[in-house]
């Protein structure tokens, strides 16, 4: 039985300690391996920063201790100047490290960490998106991986550093008094374990908090994208929002106020009472010494310096420390998407020619956790909202694409019509059934090569804050692709729009990042989109709803453009509007996942089925439009 993702978040991570060590072990390795000045430079100033703290207790504790024993003036001076060209040796190194370097390294490390992220949520299969636990931990691990790896780094350059000075002052100490040494090790225990209970609380704490974090970046991201401006400005959206953000601070208070309540008990009362008892208690002990005469008022001077410093580096010492099995839990995480496999695979990458796409007795199911393919995580999952005609998106389909066809994809909203050509591109693979390209399993071929060979106008378009030849490409442009982009903007009817653009292929799309950017209407953009299957040469172009923002007479440039420049390929229509359909060699109409007629448009108006019903509805509502607009 599948646990609720509230009984999954509570559940305590656990570790062992060879993982921890190991997890950190392996990040470290990899922040060496991509910015190896960053590692190396902050173990110099770890170690640097120890010497200094270690020589500023020594230099204290011989300062008073000659003071008291009446030195002369001269060594006084050489104490002082030693330590004061060393310390300013070392604050210069540790500026120039900090303002100059640093900020440098740190963007290095950032882009080599989401660069290896980015092309890894690139190979990714479409499910995982449509998985909202496993989407969560992939956020997750975008946002963490190098503000964790820099923690890691920066908080074993202060482990070095708090080593090096403890061990000094434990040995100064040890030559005092071994009993201070004692208690100071005793109240350092106290606090590790104080700390290794906190992390995991603070790890189970932004847990439960992270999917509600991500649902008010979401909001936030609403209000400040133009995407939305418009909705945002009638009905009732903003209503709707805030209600959802009120709802949603709502739970993170409430969950902050239960882990707040363990925090008050681990930190404010075990941690810091015996924190304030040791400090106090030594302090009252270093006084009873020295009424007793065992130590100079100098060598008590030094030595309750000694110990306040060091009760600060233990505490500070021993966070650090602890802090590694939280680093731990979150590094798992991180490689857990790093060591994720996609299962749509294959490993053929000569992808021959195109002859035909067949399918056989083809069903799939959104329903991820009733196959083992896509039981990413045991969480309970819902269908994507556009195909939701039930558990099988698609049931026992049969047909076959042949080289040259034009042939129309049509049904109602959950048809199935998407979801078949997500299955036709690999983006998913058929939970029953076979898809054969020229005869072979479409599984065996390498999915990048595959879908190299198709090209596709998604309906949920997107246009990128990037030049018209740019989006056109759809990736890097040259000056050897301008004839390519052009001919792809007249296949598409976008020229009478090219012409009124200053800039022409080189103007910018939308302001969001350029003041002289272009802000394209829908049809516009989705014009844009349609030009990227004509610039480059697939056998099998998909479109999918390729007409939806264009008006009539548009849409029948649009369709008698598709068809002069399209010539020998393969096209794949997917449209509500039949009028699109009729250039279609075949049309295959869906309803409910199943395939139910197919035939030419003549064919099925007389066959007066589910086809010709559709099309006398939209006929007729086509006509009423008209009249009205006369």
């Amino acid at each position: 039985m599948s646990k609720s993702r509230d009984d999954r978040r509570e559940q305590k991570p656990k570790q062992k300690l060879s993982s921890v060590f190991r997890n950190n072990l392996y990040m470290l390795g990899r922040i060496a391996r991509y910015t190896p000045a960053y590692f190396v430079l902050l173990l110099v100033e770890a170690l640097i920063m120890g010497a200094l703290d270690s020589a500023a207790a020594l230099f204290n504790f011989n300062l008073l201790n000659a003071v008291d024993e009446g030195t002369d003036f001269g060594y006084a001076v050489r104490i002082i100047a030693l330590m004061a060209a060393f310390y300013l040796a070392a604050f210069a190194f540790q500026r120039w490290y900090h303002f100059i370097r640093l900020p440098l390294m740190r963007q290095k490390l950032h882009l080599r960490m989401h660069e290896e992220l980015f092309i890894k949520a690139r190979s990714m299969d479409l499910a995982c998106f449509d998985d909202p636990a496993f989407y969560n931990d992939f956020v997750w691990a975008m946002n963490e991986s190098d503000t964790r790896a820099v923690e890691v780094l920066e908080d074993t350059g202060a482990l070095i550093t708090r080593v090096a000075a403890s061990v000094t002052m434990f040995s100064l100490l040890f030559t005092i008094d071994p009993v201070i040494a004692i208690i100071l090790f005793a109240s350092t225990v106290v606090t590790i374990v104080c700390n290794l209970i906190g992390n995991k609380v603070s790890f189970l704490h932004e847990k439960e908090n992270n999917p509600r974090w991500r649902k008010r970046s979401y909001i936030n991201r609403v209000y400040h994208l133009s995407d939305y401006s418009k909705e945002l400005r009638i009905r009732h959206a903003d209503e709707l929002l805030m209600a959802e953000y009120d709802r949603n601070t709502e739970e993170i208070i409430r969950t902050d106020r239960k882990f707040g309540i363990r925090y008050f008990f681990l930190y404010g009362l075990a941690w810091g009472m015996v924190g304030q008892i040791v400090s106090y208690g030594l302090t009252l002990y270093m006084i009873l010494l020295l009424t007793k005469g065992e130590i100079e008022v100098g060598g008590f001077a030094a030595t309750i310096s000694v110990v306040w410093s060091i009760r600060w580096m233990l505490t500070d010492l021993v966070e650090r420390l602890t802090k590694y099995r939280k680093h731990s839990l979150y590094i798992e995480k991180y490689l857990e998407f790093l060591r994720f496999e996609p299962r749509v695979t294959g490993s053929v990458t000569d992808v021959p020619p195109f002859e035909s796409l067949e399918l056989r007795d083809v069903s799939f199911s959104y329903v991820f956790a009733d196959h083992p393919q896509y039981a990413f995580h045991e969480a309970d999952y819902e269908p994507p909202a556009q195909e939701s005609g039930g558990k099988d998106a698609l049931r026992h389909v049969s047909l076959t694409i042949r080289k040259g066809d034009k042939i129309a994809i049509v049904g109602y909203n959950g048809a199935g019509k998407t979801t078949l050509i997500k299955l036709l591109m690999r983006m998913y693979d058929p939970t029953d059934g076979v898809i054969l390209y020229n005869g072979t399993d479409i599984r065996t071929f390498d999915p990048e090569a595959y879908r190299a060979r198709i090209g596709t106008v998604f309906q949920d378009y997107k246009i990128f804050a990037a030049s018209i030849a740019e989006n056109v490409m759809n990736g890097p442009y040259t000056d050897a692709d301008e004839q390519r982009v052009l001919d792809a903007l007249v296949a598409a009817d976008f020229t009478d729009k090219l012409d009124t653009l200053e800039e022409g292929i080189q103007t910018h799309l939308t302001r969001e990042f350029n003041e002289k950017g272009v802000n394209l209407s829908g049809g516009e953009a989705q014009k844009i989109a349609i030009s990227r299957v004509f610039a480059r040469d697939y056998p099998i172009v998909i479109m999918d709803e390729p007409s939806s923002a264009l008006d009539p007479l548009a849409e029948y440039n649009l369709n008698r453009s598709i068809l002069q420049n399209t010539g020998g390929r393969t096209v794949i229509f997917i449209s509500h509007r039949l009028s699109t359909t009729r250039i279609a060699d075949t049309i295959y109409m869906f309803d409910t996942g199943r395939l139910i007629e197919q035939g030419s448009h003549d064919e099925l108006l007389v066959r007066d089925g589910k086809y010709a019903e559709m099309f006398r509805l939209q006929a007729e509502k086509y006509r009423e439009s008209v009249e009205e607009d006369v």
